[in-house]
């Protein structure tokens, strides 16, 4: 128990944001008790925070005690509620799968644009290395005219992606394979997306606690230069991407310049750019190839 015999959720909180501040600072501490005591009660955190002075029932200070616990270890909070909201959509995540972020939702704003340029009528993409599935069922859901395929090359990954698609009703608008990258699939794709691993390998002991040593390794780290599996995929593309088709990749801030170059090494006469996310750093490469 966070302490004897707590009164109020206010006493709680003062004594979770304790356990928190050894490892982070007072506002993100009292953040991080607020939405874990939200998710603890089933409330919004405005909810708490309305309801300060309410007394907290045994069961649900045990529940919340555990749950300062994990966090005060590095636990990704995302891991301790059980879900992520990515692109609009709630998504069930735990450590089978990487955890989605608000800088990949740049590759289904681009995805969603660049859709809107292919003339078929029933487009084909593909979301390799889906992980949770957040960008394939992001699509499946905005887009609800093009196909969608997903793979990966973990099968607990993917019974987590098939379980979000159950979730939010699109198990019929994605199809998912096992495997590495785009071998799984034989038809011409219009449209590929990918947040594959780009940690180089020598950087995971500089990475946070909880990306270290919770998210999942095969999501996480990609060899020396952390564009293997970047450079493996574009390997694969002139056998399974249309002439005119859109390949959108995302990496590492400090990977621009070089994952460029490697994007044009591939493809010279495809339109290569290079996007930011809304911090203003690198994140998405974009390979428009030109249809013959």
């Amino acid at each position: 128990m966070l302490i004897a015999n707590p009164e109020t959720i206010q006493e709680v909180l003062v004594s979770a944001v304790r356990a928190l501040g050894t490892t982070t600072d007072y506002p993100t501490a009292r953040l991080e008790a607020e939405i874990l005591l939200a998710g603890a009660l089933g409330i919004s955190r405005a909810g708490v925070l309305a309801r300060l002075s309410d007394p907290l029932d045994n069961v649900a200070a045990a529940r919340y005690a555990a749950m300062i616990a994990r966090r005060a270890q590095g636990e990704p909070i995302a891991y301790i509620l059980g879900h992520r909201e990515f692109y609009g959509l709630d998504f069930l995540v735990d450590r089978r799968v990487l955890i989605p972020r608000p800088e990949t939702e740049l590759i289904v704003e681009l995805a969603l644009k660049a859709l809107k340029k292919i003339a078929r009528l029933e487009p084909v993409i593909a979301d390799v290395g889906t992980g949770s599935g957040a960008i394939a069922l992001a699509l499946a859901y905005h887009a609800p005219h093009a196909r969608m395929l997903a793979t990966d090359i973990s099968p607990d990954a993917l019974t987590v992606a098939r379980m979000n698609a159950a979730r939010l009703n699109l198990a019929e608008r994605v199809e998912f394979f096992q495997g590495d990258l785009l071998e799984p699939l034989t038809e011409p794709l219009d449209l590929v997306t990918a947040n594959l691993p780009y940690i180089p390998l020598a950087r995971l002991p500089q990475m946070p606690r909880e990306i270290r040593e919770y998210e999942p390794r095969v999501a996480t780290i990609s060899g020396l230069d952390g564009l293997s599996l970047i450079r493996r995929l574009l390997e694969q593309v002139e056998a399974h991407v249309a002439r005119a088709g859109v390949v959108l990749l995302e990496i590492s801030e400090e990977q621009g310049i070089e994952a460029q170059q490697l994007a044009e090494r591939f493809f010279p006469s495809a339109a290569i750019m290079l996007h930011r996310d809304l911090e203003g750093l690198d994140r998405v490469i974009e390979i428009r190839r030109e249809g013959r």
